[in-house]
């Protein structure tokens, strides 16, 4: 998949609306250029829904310890914050937190394998907050955000009974279920991650969207099929697939893959990599190019090594970030730097899902190296 003309326009003024909206950067840990880039994008985009009276709150998601190249650097950790790039785009987040502005973040898969975690976590210039390993938030229609649940050291604080909020947003880190070997406190986590997702389905709430360090469908490189097929329904952990197959969220956020990009309904994507059947549609919006993006790996890469389970509604590898919009008509706005100036593409979200029938067409798959990633059949 590739970045299309004809899909995309010239970075547009926002709608006014007073709803709040969700700004989210993935991947920011390479420095260079490109995030410079993306920090001065994403500066202009604040201050843009700020004045179409929007609400923005900053998704800070995914690896922070990386080499110029995208690499695991864990020599990094010590002066993580201040490289050249990184420091634009973690200041940027720094003042939106200082004007008042809301921030939550999660770890990417290199602070785990540094056993970085908690010491990035506990940094006092990380721009934005982790209040838990796993939490919830919940996002009023005035924008303004409360904690209502953490999870630590395999427990979990009690949902409230209920809830005024216009979203629920519930944050889990799965770095200890995808990343490799479990430590005890990894265990711990997926100890809390269990009880939580256990909390979610035995209380009705807010519609729900997952946020996380990794897709639950994955439509570029790290997708079923891909070339590092990490990130798809067929490899996530047990108890956050039981939750969507229950229908407990109707979204889900991430980063990990280095690309942009957002579908309205994954569910033809997670039936074709593991049978999973949602019982309504789940849009997802994924942001993971805020500094190395698939472009500079080549075309090539890209062609023979993305999802053959799931092709996203508009895709894009070049550097960028999202936006998601939570007002009456809940939108994703893509935002991709291309040739020096941005561009933004936008998908129909609903966050009031209707349900599927009980008998539903199960989508076909075709399991090879240069089939489209859609049938013929299906177009």
């Amino acid at each position: 998949m590739t970045h299309r003309g004809h899909q995309w326009e010239n970075d547009p003024e926002p709608t006014p609306s007073s709803a709040p909206s969700l700004v989210i950067v993935g991947e920011a840990g390479a420095p260079g250029r490109t995030p410079e880039a993306v920090a001065s994008g994403v500066a202009s985009t604040l201050a843009a829904e700020r004045t179409a009276g929007r609400t923005p709150i900053v998704l800070w998601l995914g690896d922070l310890l990386l080499d110029g190249r995208g690499r695991v650097d864990c020599d990094a950790a010590p002066t993580a914050w201040e490289r050249p790039g990184v420091e634009a785009l973690a200041g940027v987040v720094r003042e939106h937190a200082r004007a008042g502005g809301a921030a939550f973040s999660l770890p990417g898969e290199a602070a785990y394998r540094c056993g970085a975690r908690g010491s990035l976590r506990n940094d006092p210039k990380r721009p934005a907050a982790q209040p838990g390993v796993h939490y919830v938030v919940d996002v009023l229609p005035s924008g303004e955000t409360r904690v209502v649940s953490t999870c630590e050291a395999g427990t979990c604080g009690a949902l409230p009974e209920r809830s005024d909020a216009h979203v629920q947003l519930v944050f889990v880190d799965l770095t200890p279920w995808i990343a490799g070997r479990r430590s005890p406190e990894s265990d711990q986590d997926l100890r809390s991650l269990e009880t939580l997702m256990g909390a979610l389905q035995a209380r009705p709430g807010p519609p729900r969207v997952l946020v996380a360090n990794y897709p639950v469908e994955a439509a570029g490189y790290h997708g079923d099929g891909g070339g590092d097929p990490d990130s798809s329904v067929h490899t996530l952990a047990p108890p956050v697939v039981g939750a969507l197959r229950a229908g407990v969220f109707v979204g889900a956020i991430a980063g990990h893959d280095r690309a942009t990009y957002a579908s309205d309904d994954i569910t033809s994507g997670t039936i074709r990599s593991d049978r999973v059947f949602l019982p309504h549609p789940v849009f997802q919006v994924v942001s993971g190019a805020a500094s190395r993006p698939d472009v500079k790996s080549g075309w090539r890469r890209l062609r023979f090594n993305s999802s053959l389970a799931l092709e996203a509604k508009r895709y894009t590898p070049r550097p960028g970030y999202a936006v998601v919009q939570l007002g009456e008509a809940p939108a994703a706005t893509l935002h991709a730097y291309r040739t020096g100036r941005w561009q933004t593409a936008t998908v129909p979200l609903t966050l009031e899902p209707a349900p599927r029938p009980s008998l539903v067409e199960v989508p076909s798959m075709a399991p090879c190296l240069r089939c489209p990633a859609l049938p013929y059949n299906e177009r």
